[in-house]
């Protein structure tokens, strides 16, 4: 199976920015899943990483390898959320902050050993503007409702379990 990954929003932990920034992930079949990062699970997240609670160690430099395991567990979860895919194919956009190289050696590993996902290739690309995810990831930018039924509810808990 072929899935895109796309971000829409801002900078996660930037102070004072995360307005309502989102991860979409989607086959070429119609099928959407997404998550709208809320303000509460990115300030305990980060409070736990100054707490040194991930193997992630806190420092400045650090913070862009912090970036790319949230978004990698994100990613992660939202795959757990779909019926049993054994192999994928992934296309990831370039909107995640110049991290999408960790984030693809990150999702190799996590999606094999904690969901059960082999990854047989990741191509890290521009993704035509109108695609499924790209049209989605938007929508959900700006569905400050919740209104999409596309929305996988990842709580702290079920994102931790691929940062520890």
């Amino acid at each position: 199976m072929e899935f895109e990954i796309d971000m829409c929003g801002c900078d996660l932990f930037e102070n004072g920015t995360n307005y309502g920034s989102v991860i979409c992930i989607s086959d070429y079949n119609g099928m959407i899943r997404g998550f709208q990062f809320n303000q509460e699970i990115v300030d305990n997240l980060k409070a736990n990483w100054q707490k040194g609670k991930y193997f992630c160690r806190p420092s400045k430099r650090g913070l862009g390898f912090f970036k790319a395991m949230v978004y990698s567990a994100i990613i992660s979860g939202l795959f757990e959320s779909i019926e049993n895919p054994v192999k994928v194919d992934l296309e990831i956009c370039r909107d995640f902050c110049y991290h999408e190289n960790n984030i693809a050696q990150r999702l190799k590993k996590l999606l094999k050993k904690k969901v059960g996902i082999l990854v047989n290739s990741i191509r890290i690309h521009t993704l035509p503007a109108g695609c499924d995810v790209d049209n989605y990831a938007y929508l959900m930018f700006r569905d400050k409702y919740n209104l999409l039924p596309i929305y996988v509810d990842l709580s702290l808990e079920n994102i931790e379990k691929f940062l520890l």
